[in-house]
């Protein structure tokens, strides 16, 4: 074969070094994922996704989402620090070319919430009817909500969507919380018009007789028993975790079935069981057991049954790499016993003496955190300080 000429084979090779994908600099890949990192401690409660892609005429363009404003500016500020040229394709959620109305309220009594907008996708958590969730994207008929405390996910169930006027309207409404475990909406005849649990949130419009009247989120009314219900307001800035009544609420829940994602009366996981307990206090507490595990002061776990005092949290897991990592959650309610989402809520104990004693769940006891007289904010907040109520 003869060889090429030495100016084809230096064309050839310039070719070749123009056609090959230019990458981005490691080192602004990694401040990146640091700030997704800081921003973004838990994955289901923010979104920073975010990549740096380089176009084929080596043009540098950082694109994603996120609903965070102040980690898109972290980010935009990183790379002007770095000193590259770059275009800007961040959205920002929500984003008004899709969400013309960014708020809504919850139309039936447990709203199911998936990771995925998909049917087939697993419960991450739910809402209940007169809740205000905030509209973060829409796909294919299905909405991308997020929850008062933060949790992120899709939903399809009925949703009243709502502009930011009308949330404040809503807002300066007299509303009621259904205070019963799990209860009806009727009509004048008594004919049920929906199913309610407790939390659920319905705006007062009149009176008749033992029953208030109200108007759910999409526009139904109907009545409910005064006895089931407070005013909302008033409820909000009185609601206290006194442990006696958080216990006395967590009692109605025993034998209630294990729900995967479950936080209603309807059913339970078990940090929906401690999540919806401390709700009855009036307290927003954050999703998840490992979520809840950062909050609230820490309690000695040496010798629990000394230390321990009713409505204190209890973690349960396994050490990776030497730290906690918790997978399970109850609630201590004295007497050397706790009760807890397993199967089904029940109660079990640390006295080996006892029944109800759990050797397992002994051994991988893991914390135990206090949630009393804590400075509000994310991860647990009072209802009446929440600004998607008040």
């Amino acid at each position: 074969m003869k060889p090429l000429p030495c100016f084809v084979l230096l064309f050839v090779l310039f070719q070749f070094a123009g056609c090959q994908k230019k990458e981005v600099p490691a080192e602004l890949t990694e401040k990146l994922e640091a700030i997704a990192a800081e921003m973004v401690p838990q994955r289901a409660e923010s979104i920073c996704d975010v990549t740096l892609v380089v176009s084929e005429g080596g043009n540098l363009t950082v694109k994603g989402e996120t609903n965070l404003p102040e980690a898109k500016s972290a980010v935009i500020e990183m790379l002007e620090e770095s000193g590259v040229t770059f275009a800007d394709s961040i959205t920002l959620l929500p984003d008004p070319v899709v969400v013309e109305k960014p708020w809504a309220l919850t139309s039936v009594s447990v709203c199911n919430i998936r990771t995925r907008p998909s049917h087939a996708a697993e419960m991450a958590t739910q809402a209940l009817m007169g809740t205000p969730v905030r509209i973060l994207n829409k796909r294919d008929g299905w909405l991308l909500v997020q929850t008062p405390d933060s949790y992120i996910g899709w939903t399809d169930d009925p949703l009243a969507e709502l502009s930011d006027e009308e949330l404040a309207a809503w807002k300066g409404s007299e509303r009621l919380i259904y205070i019963g475990h799990t209860g009806v909406i009727t009509d004048s005849r008594g004919e049920t018009i929906s199913d309610i649990v407790f939390g659920v949130i319905l705006v007062k419009t009149g009176s008749r007789g033992n029953y208030w009247t109200v108007a759910l989120p999409d526009g139904r009314t109907g009545e409910v028993r005064k006895q089931e219900s407070e005013d909302f307001r008033k409820w909000a800035e009185s609601a206290g975790i006194e442990p006696e009544r958080l216990i006395r609420f967590a009692r109605t829940f025993t034998g209630s079935p294990y729900l995967w994602g479950g936080t209603s009366t309807k059913g339970v996981d078990c940090s929906g069981l401690t999540k919806t307990v401390y709700y009855y206090g009036g307290v927003i507490m954050t999703r998840d057991a490992s979520g809840q595990f950062r909050y609230g002061e820490e309690v000695s776990i040496d010798k629990p049954c000394e230390t321990l005092l009713p409505g204190d949290l209890l973690f349960f897991g396994r050490l990776r790499d030497g730290k906690p990592r918790i997978t399970h959650t109850g609630m201590y309610i004295g007497d050397t016993e706790y009760i807890h989402s397993s199967g089904l809520v029940k109660v079990n104990s640390f006295d080996s003496t006892r029944s109800n004693y759990s050797a397992y769940l002994l051994e991988i006891l893991q914390g135990a955190r206090r949630v009393t007289g804590f400075t509000p904010g994310k991860g647990l907040e009072r209802v009446a300080q929440h600004g998607w109520y008040f």
